[in-house]
C-alpha cells in the first residue's frame, strides 16, 4: 500500500465521468483516495478496484451533497477515521440546459446548489485541514462556459462563472499557507452517451474541442500539481478562449445563441 502518510485525495462525483477518471489518474500516481458520491452508483466495487490495481488505500462514502449536513458529516468522517486531507477535488455538478422559463424549480435548485453551494460548502469546510503538513491542492471544476453568458445553457454558464470567480479570489486569500487552488475549465467532456449526442449536435466545432474524461483528467491532474491556477484542456479550447476574448461581445452572443439553441 502507499506509504507515503495517512494522506488521501477526496474527489466528489467520483462513481462515474471525469470525477471517476481523476480519481483513477490519481491512483495511478500512488495517490490514497476518498471517493464521494451517491448511493448505489457503484463505489464500493471502484474502491476495491483502484485499491487492487495501483496498490493504494480508497476508501468512500455514499452519500447526497444535496445535504446541506454532507460536508459537515465528510469532515466529521476525515476527523474520525485519521485520514489527512491534502487534495481536495470539487467535481461533483450537473449541466441542466434550456430556454428560460421552461426549467424545472428541481433543475434550477440541483443546478445552484450542486455547482456552486457545494463547491463552496466543501471548500469552505476542508480549506483550514490542509496545508497543515506540507503542500495542498484544490482543483474546482468549472467549464469553459464560466467564461461568458451562454444562452440556452444561462444557470449553468452562470454557476460555473462563479466557480472561476470564487476559486481565483479563495486562491489568493490561501497565497503562502501551502494550500494551491486551481481550477479548472473544460469543454466537453464525453462522459456518456446523452453527453456524446450533444456534442454531435454542436456540429464539428464541438466535436474537435471535446475530450474524452481519462485524457482530460491526465492533463488536469498534472496541472493541478504544478500550481496552475486556471486549466484549459485541449488546444482546440485554448485557440477558442484567445479568438472569444478578442470577438466582439455582441457577436459572440450571437454565436452562442446559434450554436447552442436546441442543444439540450
Amino acid at each position: 500500500m502507499n506509504e507515503n502518510g495517512p494522506y488521501y485525495a477526496i474527489v466528489t462525483g467520483a462513481s462515474q465521468g471525469l470525477g471517476r477518471a481523476i480519481a483513477e489518474e490519481l491512483a495511478r500516481r500512488g495517490h490514497n483516495l476518498f471517493l464521494v458520491s451517491l448511493p448505489g452508483t457503484g463505489l464500493p466495487e471502484l474502491s476495491a478496484s483502484l485499491s487492487g490495481r495501483h496498490n493504494i488505500l480508497a476508501r468512500f462514502l455514499e452519500t447526497d451533497l444535496m445535504r446541506r449536513e454532507a460536508p459537515a458529516e465528510l469532515l466529521g468522517y476525515v476527523r474520525t477515521n485519521g485520514i489527512e486531507v491534502d487534495v481536495l477535488v470539487n467535481n461533483v455538478g450537473i449541466g441542466h440546459g434550456g430556454a428560460i422559463g421552461e426549467y424545472s424549480d428541481a433543475a434550477i435548485e440541483e443546478s445552484i446548489f450542486l455547482n456552486m453551494r457545494c463547491t463552496t460548502l466543501m471548500t469552505n469546510t476542508f480549506a483550514g485541514e490542509m496545508g497543515r503538513n506540507g503542500r495542498a491542492y484544490i482543483l474546482n471544476i468549472g467549464s469553459f462556459g464560466g467564461f461568458m453568458p451562454v444562452p440556452y445553457k444561462s444557470i449553468y454558464s452562470a454557476t460555473k462563472s462563479y466557480i472561476y470567480n470564487f476559486s481565483l479570489a479563495v486562491r489568493e486569500e490561501l497565497r503562502g499557507s501551502g494550500v494551491s487552488v486551481s481550477v479548472a475549465m473544460p469543454g466537453g467532456i464525453i462522459t456518456n452517451g446523452k453527453v456524446r449526442e450533444r456534442v454531435n449536435k454542436l456540429g464539428p466545432l464541438g466535436r474537435i474541442n471535446a475530450l474524452e474524461p481519462d485524457v482530460a483528467a491526465r492533463y488536469l491532474v498534472a496541472l493541478m500539481f504544478r500550481g496552475r491556477s486556471v486549466i484549459i484542456p485541449g488546444w482546440t479550447n485554448k485557440v477558442a478562449y484567445y479568438v472569444g476574448c478578442a470577438m466582439p461581445f455582441r457577436l459572440l452572443m450571437v454565436l452562442t445563441r446559434k450554436i447552442f439553441r436546441g442543444v439540450n
